[in-house]
């Protein structure tokens, strides 16, 4: 490959000339087309249709790059860099479907390779400080300039997943037994621990919580009379709920962001997307995240505890029995509704971005209709 002279950081930077460069493919012109409007955060997707006459070079490609409005979040959190790192530790031989990757590139930071250590010890600061430090880590993160960039394989074969739509019992069950095979793979691996920039996901627990907190009067204007005492609950209970899954949960490495919108599928097979924000963790939160955002609010819970039983059989840990998992799953129902908080730092898409935010609640809240918030902080069974 080529040196890179620039990195694009705008949807028409990518011409005959960068492919060149960059991937020494011999482009003729590229099209390019916005993909996932309303959909992703804090990315920008891009598929570029590429005229040529290479029959061994793809007909198209997709493009990720840092979401503008959001970047300061996205830079936050690493995002950006976590996704491009992934990809290269993990993407040859990865036990499930997705992309392959063309081309990436990060700007290392001598900031992001300390995160572990400058999270942890801002997790064991007096609780008054964390406002601070979250403005002040925000504010830092908005002045960096470094460049990101994925570009990886169109799996234009496969049909999208759609959130907004929700998907039947048996979709929402395949798309977990095929994922268990991820977490299968890594189940309680210690390697995991030695990527700085895979993070454990209690690890910020205490900034989550104040993030959490700070849109609860809004979140409870917006929540149903259903919903709200498990919206109070969490306000009080975020962190130290979050401590008690991981604590007493196997770790493994976890999506963090599993849902339809980051899954495609060809027939039954099931490809996944979005890894920018991967953690190592419990495998019941991308189980909880995932029927909370997908399965409809009109399934039984005869039906949820299906899927619950094929994907625990598909994982292939029998020493993980089923009680303890359900709980751990409960636990990690609880935990999404932080994802469904009306946030004040990330913009989404006043169209099919805020009505998909409100079918996601809707859906969590039929799923945690059956759950008791006081006792899934017990000891985990054994």
């Amino acid at each position: 490959m080529a040196e890179v002279p620039d990195i694009p950081e705008l949807p028409g930077q990518f011409t005959p000339a960068w492919f060149a460069k960059a991937l020494g493919w011999r482009i003729r012109s590229v099209e390019q087309e916005v993909l996932g409007q309303g959909q992703g955060f804090l990315g920008d997707i891009l598929r570029l249709t590429l005229d040529h006459d290479e029959p061994a070079l793809p007909g198209s490609v997709i493009v990720k790059l840092p979401k503008r409005v959001n970047r300061a979040m996205g830079e936050m959190l690493g995002v950006y860099e976590r996704e491009v790192l992934f990809f290269q530790a993990f993407g040859s031989g990865f036990p499930v479907r997705i992309p392959k990757v063309h081309f990436s590139h990060y700007d290392p930071d001598a900031g992001s390779t300390r995160q572990q250590e400058i999270l942890g010890a801002i997790d064991r600061l007096p609780r008054f400080l964390t406002p601070a430090i979250g403005f002040l880590g925000k504010r830092v993160a908005a002045a960096k300039k470094r460049r990101y960039l994925v570009v990886m394989e169109d799996l234009a074969v496969f049909q999208p997943g759609d959130q907004f739509a929700g998907a039947s019992v048996e979709a929402c069950a395949r798309v977990l037994e095929q994922f268990a095979p991820a977490h299968a793979r890594y189940w309680g691996d210690t390697g995991l621990t030695g990527q700085f920039w895979l993070l454990p996901m209690d690890i910020d627990a205490r900034m989550r919580e104040h993030m959490y907190r700070r849109s609860l009067a809004q979140f409870r204007r917006e929540a149903s009379d259903v919903l709200r005492p498990y919206v109070d609950w969490m306000g009080d209970n975020y962190a130290r709920l979050m401590r008690t899954l991981t604590r007493e949960a196997p770790t493994t490495l976890v999506h963090n962001d599993l849902r339809l919108d980051n899954v495609c599928f060809n027939g039954t097979e099931c490809a996944y997307l979005d890894w920018q924000l991967l953690r190592a963790g419990p495998a019941a939160y991308d189980v909880a995240y995932f029927l909370g955002s997908a399965l409809s609010e009109h399934a039984s819970a005869a039906e949820e505890h299906e899927i619950l039983e094929r994907y625990h059989t598909a994982l292939g840990h029998p020493e993980y029995d089923f009680r303890r998992f359900e709980r751990d799953y409960q636990r990690g129902l609880l935990l999404s509704l932080a994802a469904v908080v009306p946030h004040t730092d990330v913009a989404i898409d006043a169209g099919r971005g805020q009505t998909m935010m409100a079918r996601w609640r809707l859906r969590l809240q039929a799923r945690l209709e059956h759950v008791a918030p006081d006792s899934v902080l017990e000891r985990g069974l054994c």
